[in-house]
């Protein structure tokens, strides 16, 4: 059961050349929302999730500096608003609801976050991210669904592919992603947000799986 928390605060974030007033801050196990209350949209963020440490023989496999790339997500994905479902061959908008940031450069900084606190010791970082020692290994993601399915279980289907620096094509790993929740959503977008941010945790434990199956460098 999701627990939340409300903080009573409010504040002023100028956006878009004027002044709006944000509303309470709500945050939960999987899903942290800030709604404003001079407009209808609401704005969603993907939490972490914590997961099993990698043991240390698993950690000493894999590449010590990790990058992970900015992901791809299909382009009916990159909405302005939160994909819910496609159903009868049209996809449904969560109305009110957006992403605090494009879609996959949040799924990208979540699954750095994930990572990181499963390899203690390792450097993940996001393409993006000005770090000073160069990666040991890339992974990248391309995702062509993230939403609900017909039954009303949140989904994640793409690719999740992994490669050493330097390494020939013929070393690299990749892997089809299909997680699907194991119960349906119940209530409204923000148990969805929350779901899709377990699943991410979910691929987080499968890409430390990829990473450790990498051919030795030979360097």
């Amino acid at each position: 059961m999701m627990k939340f928390s409300h903080i009573p605060s409010l504040f002023l974030r100028k956006k878009g050349g004027r002044l709006a007033l944000l509303g309470a801050v709500c945050v939960g196990s999987g899903v942290m929302l800030t709604a404003c209350s001079s407009g209808p949209t609401a704005y969603y963020v993907l939490a972490p999730q914590e997961g099993v440490v990698a043991p240390s023989l698993v950690g000493m496999t894999v590449p010590q500096v990790v990058e992970v790339r900015t992901p791809s997500v299909t382009a009916r994905l990159d909405k302005d608003g939160i994909v819910q479902v496609t159903r009868n061959a049209q996809d449904h908008i969560i109305p009110g609801a957006a992403w605090s940031e494009p879609l996959n450069e949040m799924i990208g900084h979540t699954l750095v976050a994930n990572l990181r606190q499963r390899l203690p010791g390792h450097i993940v970082f996001s393409q993006n991210e000005s770090v000073a020692v160069g990666p040991g290994a890339f992974v990248e993601l391309s995702l062509s669904q993230f939403e609900e399915d017909d039954a009303d279980h949140a989904i994640i289907k793409g690719v999740l592919s992994a490669h050493r620096v330097g390494a020939s094509p013929a070393e690299a790993r990749a892997v089809p992603v299909q997680w699907v929740s194991s119960q349906p959503v119940m209530g409204g977008q923000a148990a969805l947000v929350a779901r899709l941010a377990e699943g991410l945790g979910a691929l987080s434990d499968q890409t430390i799986q990829l990473l450790s199956s990498l051919p030795p460098s030979t360097r």
